[in-house]
């Protein structure tokens, strides 16, 4: 029993696919198919369902699958820590834009990981000293020109309200709700940016009453009634906040956050946060 036909498994029982697996490993899919065959003769039972050209997980595969998954994640941390150890380990710089408290998650999760591991992490919309920062995290832009880049994930945004709000019973346009008082986040914010952008194209200028950059200020001032304004859309955490969506028809905005970093910076500890990052958020 070879390490490359339980992590061919794994893939396969993850994607539901020979050929996807194949795919990320760079080999012909009848490499992987004849590899988990011999896996499964060696072991003694059949681990998929195989029907015309699907494969189906049975029973003694998932347990399998459930024991790789462990195993796999000890032996990835076991690697990531001696990376780390034998790489240039200092202090990573991050200047935080967009997506504040998931970034403060994967820190605090990565941190839990590697405590030797320290961070600087600035959460600022007006800082212009890019060059200060190992790694940026931001809206789609053209201010850093010369980095390296790629997406964390996209996320879609709706216009919320008190959950006891009138405004929530019938379905709106953008316009017909110009009379209304609207939360904002800071006017150097993404979201800001995304609102009065919106409201521009639907005609008029939003009247903002409140702005905040506090997350949950910014939540309890719309839950109060005060204001509606824009947010991710997390329907469980929301409702739970006494938040909800409002049905517009002309609103519909998507938010993609990507990370940025030097090429020049992929070294040491900051390439193996950026590898984690990568790998979190994939």
């Amino acid at each position: 029993m070879e390490l490359l036909q339980l992590k061919y498994f794994y893939e396969s029982a993850k994607q539901g696919s020979f050929a996807k697996t194949a795919e990320r490993y760079g080999v012909p899919a009848t490499s992987v198919s004849a590899s988990v065959k011999r896996l499964e003769k060696e072991l003694g039972c059949r681990l998929f369902d195989r029907e015309y050209n699907r494969i189906l997980l049975n029973a003694d595969g998932k347990r399998l699958q459930q024991s790789l998954g462990i195993a796999f994640e000890a032996l990835d941390s076991a690697v990531e820590a001696l990376t780390t150890m034998r790489g240039e380990s200092r202090e990573i710089k991050l200047l935080v834009r967009a997506i504040r408290s998931d970034m403060t998650d994967y820190i605090i999760e990565y941190k839990g990981k590697h405590p030797q591991i320290t961070f600087k992490t600035v959460y600022d919309f007006g800082e212009t000293e890019y060059e200060k920062y190992d790694i940026i995290i931001d809206e789609k832009t053209d201010k850093y020109e010369g980095y390296e880049t790629f997406e964390l994930y996209t996320m879609r945004i709706r216009m919320k309200a008190a959950a006891d709000s009138p405004l929530c019973r019938k379905k709106h346009s953008l316009r017909q709700l110009s009379g209304q008082s609207f939360i904002s986040w800071g006017e150097q914010s993404n979201m800001h940016t995304l609102l009065c952008r919106a409201c521009s194209q639907a005609g008029f200028i939003p009247n903002i009453v409140v702005q905040s950059n506090d997350t949950a200020c910014y939540e309890k001032l719309i839950a109060s009634g005060i204001g509606i304004g824009p947010g991710r859309e997390n329907f469980k955490e929301d409702a739970a906040k006494g938040l909800a969506y409002l049905d517009i028809a002309d609103f519909d905005e998507r938010y993609t956050v990507y990370a940025y970093y030097k090429q020049q910076a992929y070294t040491g500890s900051v390439k193996h946060f950026i590898d984690f990052l990568h790998k979190r958020c994939r």
